[in-house]
């Protein structure tokens, strides 16, 4: 089994664990550069190396173009799903779990710098993106 792990940010303990238990034995490949579109990351990474699962932390439109590839050449994508804990530490927060956490840093409404507080809740497969739009 391998996955593609596509994201800037690293793989948690907790996320590598729940891979571990799944599969047993995988492999699993980092891409944290840039990408220009889905067919790009497919024809270029996803293929070559004979992905089966893709982790994208990509734009939406891109995601949802992965499943729509993976559907016709044969691989998932799957979605690591994080929880907001809160946006308003100036620092680490004392709830800090290391296995299954992540503090990512930005800026409220007025520019002061704070840290969002993610927590690893699990991974789904996805099926289908879909966007239900209306005129307004």
């Amino acid at each position: 089994m391998k996955v593609l792990w596509v994201s800037r940010h690293g793989i948690l303990p907790a996320q590598a664990k729940f891979l571990m238990r799944k599969f047993k034995s995988f492999k699993i490949e980092f891409f944290r550069d840039k990408v220009s579109s889905a067919e790009w990351l497919v024809k270029n990474v996803v293929l070559p190396k004979e992905i089966d699962v893709v982790i994208p932390v990509l734009p939406l439109s891109m995601v949802a173009r992965l499943v729509e590839l993976g559907k016709k050449l044969n691989f998932e994508v799957w979605w690591a799903q994080m929880e907001l804990l809160h946006n308003d530490y100036e620092e680490k927060c004392q709830n800090f779990d290391d296995d299954r956490d992540v503090m990512v840093p930005g800026l409220d409404s007025e520019g002061k710098k704070i840290w969002r507080h993610y927590r690893f809740k699990g991974f789904y497969r996805i099926k289908e993106v879909k966007l239900e739009l209306e005129e307004v």
